[in-house]
């Protein structure tokens, strides 16, 4: 026979057909030669040691899938670090201007605001040096 012919009696399909024949033996097997008081602790503690490896490896691969993500943030935060920054020294010149602007409206509005007060005392000024002379004021 050729190495690649292999064997026809050990395939993987006969395998799966004799798995549950396989079990059953083998269970009969233990309880048949271990006796109870020792067989059931037994099969508890490898199934606790099963459940614990397998909590472990969820846990180390959550632990990877995490640190995966806080790498790819480290890496990419620093571009985003960068770029918060420049927005940031933007959005403060832009603020400032705004500021200055909402100043310089305000000196202007509190001028023009001075400017209607000068001028209405100036009229009352006139109407207090008419009154004062005594009556109307001379025409030419």
């Amino acid at each position: 026979m050729s190495a690649q012919q292999g064997n026809i009696f050990l395939t993987t399909e006969n395998l799966a057909f004799s798995l549950p024949l396989i079990a059953v033996c083998t269970t009969y097997a233990y309880f048949k030669y271990i006796p109870l008081k020792y067989g059931v602790p037994i099969l508890g503690g490898l199934l606790v040691i099963f459940q614990i490896s397998q909590k472990l490896k969820a846990r180390k691969a959550e632990k990877l899938q995490n640190l995966d993500e806080s790498m790819v943030k480290d890496l990419v935060g620093d571009d985003d670090q960068a770029s918060k920054k420049k927005l940031t020294k933007a959005q403060k010149a832009e603020q400032k201007k705004k500021q200055q602007l909402a100043q310089r409206l305000k000196a202007e509005q509190k001028a023009a605001n001075n400017a209607t007060q000068d001028d209405d005392d100036d009229e009352d000024d006139d109407a207090l040096r008419n009154f004062a002379k005594g009556g109307k004021a001379k025409r030419k």
